[in-house]
């Protein structure tokens, strides 16, 4: 890490999921408070399960890894955490927020148009067909991995950071990707935690993003859930 804590700019043409949790880490950085190398020492010297260089750390934190390894972002955090609690610092994320972009980051990109590299953008529906595809939220497939695999805890920490701090739009087509992939307890883990996690304006915003792909008993219960509270 260079002096004073500052990073070189991340590259232009890579993804913004990926950059974005290339700034959540580098905020962690700022919190251990030591130059990259000592970073990698203390991590190995914690033994903390995680393998990976000084060089593959360097390009965690510049977004060039394509599938970041959850064991070491885990690392990182757990060691800003300790940092922060013997110096009373505050941490700048949550572990739900960083599994949360991991998991963004790993995702596959959009798909771009072979003649202009434009984003394609999804077909609109003929009218009535309502889009609850996994392809809305394709998170949802690495969800029923992670619970055929038996990572419960992987998948709690998503479903808590869509429903805690997704916005309106993602929870909408995370219910209903969820629903769509036979996760139907899964999605409504989400509206739970959007509907004690959040105030009343955020869950009328929720219930009409439901009403925007033709979800209409969705939406009646995130009404009923703002006009509950």
């Amino acid at each position: 890490m260079p002096r004073s804590g500052r990073f070189r700019e991340l590259d232009a043409g890579i993804p913004e999921e990926r950059k974005a949790l290339a700034r959540a880490l580098r905020s962690l950085m700022r919190v251990v408070g030591l130059p990259l190398r000592q970073t990698h020492a203390e991590l190995a010297r914690r033994d903390c399960g995680c393998d990976t260089s000084a060089s593959a750390l360097s390009d965690l934190l510049n977004a060039r890894i394509h599938k970041p390894k959850r064991e070491v972002i885990r690392a990182l955090y757990e060691l800003a955490e300790t940092v922060a609690r013997t110096s009373d610092a505050s941490m700048p994320v949550t572990w739900e927020e960083i599994e949360g972009l991991r998991v963004k980051a790993c995702a596959p990109p959009a798909a771009l148009c072979a003649s202009c590299q434009r984003t394609v953008l999804p077909v609109p529906s003929a009218q009535g067909d309502r889009q609850h595809t996994k392809g809305q939220w394709p998170t949802a497939l690495t969800l029923l991995d992670m619970k055929q695999n038996r990572r419960a805890e992987d998948v709690a920490g998503i479903l808590r950071h869509v429903g805690v701090a997704g916005e309106p739009a993602e929870v909408a087509h995370a219910v209903a990707a969820c629903r769509a992939c036979g996760l139907g307890s899964e999605a409504d883990v989400i509206l739970r935690y959007a509907q004690t996690g959040r105030e009343g304006r955020q869950l009328a915003e929720i219930a009409y993003e439901f009403m925007r792909i033709e979800d209409n008993a969705m939406a009646q219960r995130a009404l009923g859930m703002f006009l509950a509270m």
